[in-house]
């Protein structure tokens, strides 16, 4: 068997002489599929004879072409690959011999005066069959129903199970879709496939099917066609009795939790700094009915219509107040005026100084950004909270809602940095220091207030086991080596901790 392109370039060579002389001069054109044996750069078989006519174009075979097109099409989508996969586990559980005894029996008394139909095994390079299979199906599709339901009842458990699988997958309305869609899909493009494979057919004539048949494919992606399609559904359900005669309606979900959160959530959406200045450049513009409904529930001692109003007026000066918060950049506002300049009169120089304070106070609006934290330090600063006391308490849960998560749950990642396997055996009051010591550790540490609060603790345990080491300190150990320690101080202890916490280096006894 010849299974490279070498040994196929071989025996071309051996029988091109038989149908064309002198191939290398007079070769002006080669089809083949798009096996990499025919059509490989390397190796393949149409690379050989170019190298030997570099005139013989290479043309794939358009019938391979638009077969491995559609099948791919027919994969690329779980719907019509499952519909598939279910037709062939179909006709491979119906070619058993009783079984198909069976089928054709049930079309016998179904269908009396029509031609008995078989149901073939399709393959995956021929689109062809795959039509076959389908019109069959379609046709006699009650005489296949019948079956499934006579099997159903054989005493052979596997034939029992497996017919009462696929009666209920042939009943559903999905697969009753999928077929009469893909027939609908095969009725344009099984002409085309065999219009490909006459042996008349010329060039022009091949590309000006496949564009009748794109235009055709084309025409078929529209609501019209999918309604027609579905509506002929519909009817073959009817005709047939199946129980299934539309899609499954889905009900939506509604997610229960969080609901609450959500609007309230929304409400204090108007407490944004945006929204609350946007309000206040028109005062006159209303509220929405509804707005802060959830707040004044999930807030106690707040009152609805008193936290509106509070809102409408601090929106109107929250700008004034935010700014007035801060010292200006410059208290006096000097300007040089020249020999020319100083010839305007009174008014204009009144006007020019107005609109020069304006736009100095809408670049310091928009230069300073009002958050949620500078309107609580407003409120609070100029003692406000009297006058707006249900929109400070509203404010103060704004800004108390955290937004996530991230900041809490970095302590478990400290956990597998700090807890590693050689400290397994770390107990719970040392562990939770070190995590502490890890996680805040942007904290400045003031070093003489740790040491005076430390130091009366730990400079008495030092001095104890330095007590200790002296009574040791002539006495030799098991590898004959001997303590020679100095009496300590305590101040040079402490002088230690010093070290210790500005960084020079870690306290170590010798």
């Amino acid at each position: 068997m010849i299974k490279n392109g070498y040994n196929m370039y071989a025996c071309y060579c051996c029988k091109s002489p038989e149908v064309i002389t002198d191939w290398k001069k007079n070769l002006c054109a080669q089809a083949y599929d798009g096996a990499a044996a025919m059509q490989g750069t390397y190796s393949g078989l149409r690379t050989f004879i170019q190298c030997e006519n570099s005139k013989a174009i290479y043309v794939w075979c358009f019938a391979h072409l638009l077969n491995l097109v559609v099948v791919d099409t027919c994969d690329s989508c779980s719907d019509t690959k499952n519909f598939f996969g279910h037709l062939q586990s179909v006709i491979e559980f119906m070619r058993a011999r009783k079984r198909t005894a069976v089928f054709i029996e049930c079309q016998r008394d179904l269908y009396p005066e029509e031609r008995i139909c078989r149901m073939k095994s399709f393959s995956n390079t021929r689109l062809t069959s795959h039509d076959r299979v389908i019109n069959v199906v379609y046709k006699r599709f009650k005489a296949l129903l019948k079956s499934l339901i006579i099997l159903e009842s054989f005493n052979d458990r596997v034939t029992s199970s497996n017919a009462s699988i696929f009666k209920n997958i042939c009943s559903t309305f999905s697969f009753v879709v999928t077929l009469i869609f893909m027939k609908k899909v095969f009725s344009v493009t099984t002409p085309l496939s065999n219009y490909l494979q006459s042996k008349s057919l010329d060039f022009i004539e091949a590309l000006r099917l496949v564009n009748n048949a794109k235009e055709n494919l084309l025409l078929m992606r529209s609501d019209i066609k999918y309604e027609q399609i579905i509506n002929e559904a519909k009817q073959f359900c009817e005709e047939h009795d199946l129980p299934e005669k539309d899609f499954k309606t889905i009900r939506s979900k509604k997610r229960k939790r969080f609901s609450g959160a959500q609007n309230i959530l929304k409400d204090l959406a108007l407490l944004s700094p945006e929204r609350l200045i946007e309000f206040g450049k028109d005062p006159e513009q209303e509220l929405p009915n509804n707005c802060f409904n959830y707040v004044a529930e999930w807030i106690d001692g707040i009152s609805l219509e008193n936290l509106k109003n509070e809102y409408k007026v601090f929106s109107t000066s929250v700008v004034s107040l935010h700014d007035g918060n801060k010292f200006p950049t410059n208290l006096h506002n000097t300007s040089i005026i020249d020999e020319t300049t100083s010839e305007l009169n009174q008014e204009t120089l009144q006007t020019s100084e107005s609109e020069i304070d304006h736009e100095e106070s809408e670049a310091i609006c928009y230069n300073n950004t009002i958050t949620v934290s500078s309107i609580l330090h407003v409120l609070t600063s100029f003692d406000l909270v009297s006058a707006f006391p249900n929109l400070y308490l509203a404010y103060k849960a704004l800004g108390t809602v955290p937004a996530s998560s991230a900041s809490a749950e970095r302590s478990f990642s400290k956990v597998k940095l700090v807890k590693t396997r050689l400290r397994s055996t770390m107990g719970e009051e040392r562990l939770e220091s070190l995590i502490l010591l890890s996680c805040e550790k942007d904290i400045d540490i003031n070093i003489e207030e740790a040491i005076n609060r430390f130091g009366p603790v730990t400079i008495p345990a030092v001095e104890k086991a330095l007590e200790h080491y002296r009574t040791l300190q002539n006495e030799p150990l098991r590898t004959g080596r001997t303590f020679n320690r100095s009496t300590q101080e305590a101040q040079e202890v402490r002088n230690k901790y010093k070290r210790f916490f500005n960084g020079s280096g870690a306290v170590s006894f010798q």
